[in-house]
């Protein structure tokens, strides 16, 4: 590797460093080291923008934290580029995407890898060890900083301790004694480090220094952790007292383990956390066919070398649909006769047994793999007694016991990325030919949603048809319903799926037939709650069970969602047993259920907005309270893409009443989050079904929506037909409140169509029913209307007036919002710069307070005018690329005039 022969271009094994062609390139401030060194902890995976602040600047960061965030990361994007790296921001935070042999981290842990399977492993655990080059991430003093080095320097020792067995192993002894002890003198009550220099100084005929040498570990453990030395080291002490040679122990040493999977990629994340493992105990869990037992082999025969007194494997059958589970006390026996016990002398008693089993175990580095189990009752007469060796379990249980009572590390395995599906598929089948079809892979690895199962399925299908084009089998993948049908021509998918099924109890199964058909990615309680018709309580414990077997995955706290195969699945199943009548129940329940809890979420949006009377709330139909803004937020940002997939079963069943008040529910929240077709794609659908029900209330309502959505998308035309409508239908309904906002929205129309004087007249007329009606929020927004207005044709006085008389009268957090950026742009062609960049400032606050990324953009950009006007030209530049940022991570175009600003404002002024 020839990054790796030139040293890596990052280092964290020390004061945190970028070099280029071994040069150091200066990184700038300190917290910008912390910045680059939490990226490259976890190069090529994203890490979310809170954990990024968390990491760097701990429990107390300071009020403007994500700001300085983004500088630095602006900055470090100069610093990665020159050694080819990227740093990008997604899916809600920032990637540093970069070969992981240029980070002296990741180098770092593959050559451990590699000197434990390599054919050079003396100089491979040597060349990781010179990467250090002190305390890792010297300088960073956060939180997780301090929990991540201590973890990296058990890695250090593990590496130093097993140099140091590679060495005893080659009869290195004395060359390399001086290494030996200090690793030693560095943890003076390591006892597997004491050991090494006991052995080697014996080797070497220094059985003198060798007795001080004990004589000194055994003096420190007593003190400093009131405990003699294990018998291991005990034993090797009485043996260089008494002269006698150092042999190989004369006890068996299992080497139980199947043969390790012939493909395995991937899962990286995971074999550092068995890795790092900090318990004599790890459960490995996930749903059926995720590969548990692939990895749990790969990473025991990874490390085999590191339980050098024997490898035990048992598959436990817990899910097995051909046999029972395999009781504790047959594998006991199995297990006993593996470590030399004859079978005549193997206890009848299962605790006489365990209590064997375990002492032949005390003090020595075995692994035990207890493969498939069904629970913890199966797996704790199983577990050895000491903390010298390590247990792994799989299980599709999530083992909370074991967690809880034991203090057992968990990994869970999820499917696989895209890239590792990917990866997979081409081992399997070779690069050239998964290069030469990459949609119809793409399209393969998503039908087979990841699973390492069904991937392997797919593989095999197509390696036994070397010939067939990979676009017929994803074409065979293409229909849900046929999905498993095509899988299970090759393995028994549903049976791998059957196992944990089988495992539910009755209201368990039920739910789970029944999310088969929930249309969003994940649910929470009280969506499962209405679909299954019971109470929350009850769906919080059925959705735990199904958890704990891994039919279902909680994603989020408290959110829950599987994999499309599963979905699959369950959607077969609840045809199979549940009939139409009940089916449609359950999504007439969830389609309220939305309705009804997005209405609640609505008000807390925006409650100056008249409301709407929904239909009677059906049986068994769960509402959830929505407590503040944020929450109202949090729960359309988690929920709008169900919202719309019931709007489509709504029309799909004729619920017409509850197919134009979806839409209206989720407007405000559209809007704020930039989301502006969506919006009008599903007003659309809102128009229809008010048109088929021939409601002119819900006409005029909606008819007023898409006029707005219209002015929104430019569409000119389009939003002067629908307000006209609005309008008139308010009219001869006789609804005041109606028509003033619909008079309010004409305003809008008409200053987009850079018309102030007629916007000017619809927001005075606006202004002049709403006093009739006696609305102080919406008179303080036509005021702020008429405030902008007057600031369009000149009146900047004016305008300010206007708006200080609005403030007077609102407390709304969104018409506060424009009403201090409109005095702040009136502020601006006054020329009191300093007051307008203060009226920005307090608007774009408001609007992020609001989650309106997007007019908190071009309220920076305002904001960065005003700098600029006041000659501050290094603030214009630095607000605007915060706008820019902004734009580009919401995926809106209209970039281009802040990069006319950028570049008038020279490059210098920004640094």
């Amino acid at each position: 590797m020839g990054s790796a022969q030139a040293g890596p271009a990052f280092g964290v094994l020390g004061v945190v460093e970028a070099r280029v062609g071994g040069e150091p390139v200066d990184i700038g401030h300190p917290r910008r080291r912390s910045v680059l060194a939490a990226l490259l902890v976890d190069v090529n995976r994203v890490v979310p923008v809170d954990e990024l602040v968390d990491r760097v600047w701990g429990e107390h960061p300071p009020a403007r934290a994500r700001h300085s965030l983004y500088s630095h990361l602006s900055g470090l994007r100069r610093v990665v580029a020159p050694v080819g790296a990227s740093l990008t921001r997604q899916a809600g935070g920032y990637v540093l995407t970069v070969d992981p042999a240029s980070v002296d981290l990741h180098l770092f842990r593959e050559l451990c890898a590699r000197s434990r399977e390599g054919d050079r492993p003396l100089a491979a655990a040597d060349r990781a060890l010179a990467l250090w080059r002190g305390r890792a991430f010297e300088g960073a003093d956060t939180p997780w900083f301090a929990e991540v080095a201590r973890r990296l320097e058990q890695e250090r020792l593990a590496a130093e301790l097993h140099r140091n067995d590679l060495l005893l192993r080659l009869g290195l002894h004395a060359d390399r004694l001086a290494d030996l002890v200090a690793t030693a003198a560095a943890h003076p009550v390591d006892e597997r480090a004491a050991a090494q220099v006991l052995l080697a100084q014996h080797r070497c005929g220094r059985r003198a220094e060798a007795l001080a040498h004990y004589r000194a570990v055994r003096d420190r453990l007593v003190d400093e952790l009131g405990v003699e030395p294990g018998p291991r080291l005990r034993e090797l002490h009485r043996r260089v007292l008494a002269g006698e040679p150092l042999p190989e122990s004369d006890r068996p040493t299992p080497r139980q383990l199947p043969a390790a999977p012939p493909h395995f990629v991937g899962r990286a994340a995971e074999r550092a956390a068995l890795d790092r493992h900090t318990t004599a105990l790890v459960v490995i869990a996930g749903t059926g066919g995720a590969g548990k037992t692939a990895l749990a082999l790969r990473w025991a025969h990874d490390n085999a070398d590191r339980f050098p007194d024997g490898l035990l494997h048992a598959d436990l059958r817990g899910f097995d649909p051909t046999c029972p589970p395999v009781p504790p006390a047959t594998v006991l026996r199995g297990f006993l006769e593996a470590l030399g016990v004859p079978a005549h002398g193997v206890p009848a008693g299962p605790a006489e047994a365990g209590a064997l089993y375990r002492s032949l175990l005390a003090g020595r580095r075995v692994l035990v793999l207890l493969d498939n189990a069904a629970d913890a009752a199966q797996v704790l007469p199983l577990l050895p007694g000491g903390t010298s060796g390590l247990t792994l379990v799989t299980s599709r249980d999530r083992m909370t016991d074991l967690v809880a009572a034991r203090g057992a590390d968990h990994v869970t395995l999820d499917v696989l990325t895209g890239g590792e599906s990917v990866a997979l598929l081409a081992e399997r089948l070779g690069r050239d030919r998964v290069d030469a079809e990459p949609a119809a892979v793409a399209e393969l690895v998503e039908r087979a949603a990841r699973l390492p199962l069904a991937l392997s399925v797919v593989a095999a299908r197509a390696a036994v048809n070397p010939g067939f084009p990979l676009r017929a089998l994803a074409d065979e993948l293409r229909h849900e319903h046929d999905r498993l049908d095509a899988l299970d021509a090759v393995a028994d998918v549903r049976a791998v799926f059957a196992c944990s099924y089988r495992t539910l109890g009755e209201d368990a199964a039920r739910l789970f037939r029944l999310l088969g058909g929930h249309p969003g990615a994940d649910v929470d309680a009280h969506a499962a709650a209405s679909t299954a018709g019971v109470p929350v309580a009850r769906a919080r414990a059925l959705l735990a069970e199904l958890s704990r077997r891994h039919l279902v995955h909680e994603r989020a706290p408290h959110r829950y969602g599987t994999h499309d195969l599963l979905r699959a699945y369950a959607a077969e199943l609840a045809r199979a047993h549940d009939t139409g009548a009940e089916l449609v129940a359950a999504r007439s329940r969830l389609v309220d259920h939305y309705l009804r809890t997005g209405y609640a979420a609505e008000r807390r949006l925006a409650p100056h907005w008249p409301p709407i009377t929904l239909p009677a709330a059906r049986d068994g139909v769960v509402t959830r309270e929505i407590g503040s803004y944020d929450e109202a937020m949090a729960w359309f940002d988690a929920e709008h893409t169900a919202v719309l997939g019931v709007l489509d079963d709504a029309v799909r069943h004729g619920w017409d009443v509850h197919a134009w008040q979806l839409p209206w529910v989720l407007t405000s929240y559209l809007n704020r989050r930039g989301r502006w077709r969506e919006k009008a794609d599903a007003l659309r659908t809102a128009l229809a079904a008010a048109d088929r029900l021939g409601d002119r209330d819900a006409l005029a309502v909606t008819h007023h929506l898409l006029g707005r959505a219209a002015t929104t998308l430019g569409e000119r035309a389009t939003a002067l037909d629908h307000l006209g409508r609005a309008l008139e239908l308010h009219r001869e309904l006789g609804d005041e409140t109606g028509q003033a906002i619909v008079h309010f929205s004409l305003a809008a129309e008409h200053e987009q169509r850079h018309d102030p004087t007629a916007a000017r007249t619809h927001a005075r007329r606006a202004l002049e029913l709403h006093t009739r009606t006696g609305d102080r929020t919406w008179q303080g927004f036509d005021l702020t209307a008429l405030g902008w207005y007057a600031a369009c044709l000149g009146d900047h006085a004016g305008a300010l007036a206007r708006c200080r008389e609005a403030v007077a009268l609102m407390d709304d957090r969104d018409g506060l919002a424009h009403c201090h950026q409109i005095m702040g742009c009136a502020h601006h062609h006054l020329g009191d710069h300093e007051e307008s960049v203060a009226h920005h400032g307090r608007a774009v606050a408001l609007f992020r307070l609001l989650g309106d990324r997007y007019r908190e953009a071009w309220g920076l950009v305002l904001t960065g005018d005003a700098h600029r006007a006041a000659g501050r030209e290094d603030r214009a530049r630095a607000t605007w690329t915060r706008a820019l940022a902004i734009l580009d991570g919401l995926g809106h175009d209209d970039g281009a005039a802040i990069r006319e600003r950028l570049a008038r404002v020279p490059a210098a002024a920004g640094r």
